[in-house]
Formats: C-alpha cells, structure tokens, sequence
C-alpha cells in the first residue's frame, strides 16, 4: 500500500471535514457544549469522543467495505434505521438535559447536586452520536467506500478508514473544541443571569432538531 494513497484518504477526508460536514455536527455539539462549557478540558472531552465515535464508524464502514463494498452500499443507500436512531438519541438527550435543568432549579439541595452531577451527558452517549452522525450517504463517503473496496484487504480498509476519519474531524475538534467552546464559556460568563435561559433555548435546539432527524426534515 503506497503511502500517497492513505495521504490521499487523508487529504480528502480534511476537504470533507472542512465543508459542509463540519456544520452539519453544530445541532449536535453546539447545545452539548453549552451544558459542559465549564472548562476547555471538559469541552475538548465531549468534542473528542464525539469524533471518537465518527472516526470508529468510518473504519467500521472501510473495513466492510473492503469485502462486502455491494452490500455497505446498499446500507448507507437506505440509512432510515439510523437516521431514527439519531433523532431518538437527540431527542432523549435534549429531554433529559432539559429535565435535568429544572430538576435542579427547583430541588437546591444535596440530593439535587448529586442528581445533576451524574445527570451529565455521558460518554456514551456523545460517541454513539458521532457514530450515527457518519452513517449518511454522501459522495465522499461512497468515495471512501470505493477506495477500500479496491484495497484488497481488511486492513488497508480499517487504515483508509481510519486516515479519513482522522482528516474529517480534524477541523471540527479544532473549530468546536477550541473556538466555540471559549465563545460559549465566555457568553454564558458575560449573560451569568441568562444562563438558564441560553442553556434552555440549546436543550431545545438540540429536541427539535432531533425531531427533525427522526422525521427526515433535517439531514445531518
């Protein structure tokens, strides 16, 4: 395998990225990080397993292709199953923020703190949304599909996928990791007494595009 070719992955994954796929996470992350914007390192943790999730979901998507590239077409042809997914997972989520949100509001006791500190949006949950996020048809992706399909092994599979997923989510860990995420911290240190109302208006944000999603109105 010539090292051009997994530049070349690379290199394409990062036009990707840099397009409009890097917008496509913002009803996503952008609510997410307005609840964890309590430092850089918690933003950049949310952020990092999110692209965690799209990068393993691009190396599972490489590797099947690289032995089965009819029948990953067809899959990522018809992606209904995960697009209802997603939208059942956003929706969830925004639920749960927005209950957990009053919940504390109301209840300022110690059963309240401990309540809300493990109400944070999990790990998981962050990386199963970069996962279904990847699971969308788009030319870049078929492109990536027909690379591995053409590689002649599993393994030159999992490493296209895995240099295109690298090259895909570089702009947006930058973009969302560093630069949103101080937007977001300091706006809610500038309006402190808005702060319920900004992280209400995210939670909702997130609700309604998920309903979308689960709809077919909005494709991520």
């Amino acid at each position: 395998m010539e090292a051009v070719s997994v530049v070349s992955v690379f290199l394409m994954g990062v036009a990707y990225g840099s397009s409009a796929c890097m917008l496509s996470c913002s009803p996503i992350l952008a609510p997410l990080l307005v609840h964890n914007s309590g430092s850089l390192g918690e933003s950049m943790r949310i952020v990092t397993i999110f692209s965690t999730g799209r990068i393993v979901s691009y190396i599972f998507i490489a590797t099947t292709a690289s032995f089965a590239a009819a029948g990953i077409r067809s899959a990522l042809a018809d992606p209904e199953g995960a697009r209802l997914l997603m939208g059942t997972v956003m929706v969830v989520t925004a639920l749960w923020l927005i209950f957990r949100q009053f919940y504390s509001t109301r209840h300022r006791c110690g059963a309240a703190a401990i309540f809300a500190r493990f109400g944070q949006i999990g790990p998981g949950t962050a990386f199963a949304m970069g996962m279904l996020l990847s699971l969308n048809l788009c030319t870049p992706l078929l492109s990536l599909v027909s690379v591995a399909a053409a590689g002649g092994s599993t393994l030159k599979g999992a490493i296209f996928g895995l240099a295109f997923g690298l090259g895909t989510v570089l702009v947006s860990l930058f973009f969302y990791g560093f630069i949103l995420a101080s937007i977001t911290k300091e706006l809610l240190i500038q309006f402190k007494r808005q702060k319920t109302y900004i992280e209400t208006a995210a939670s909702l944000l997130l609700l309604l595009a998920g309903m979308m999603v689960a709809t077919g109105h909005l494709t991520l």
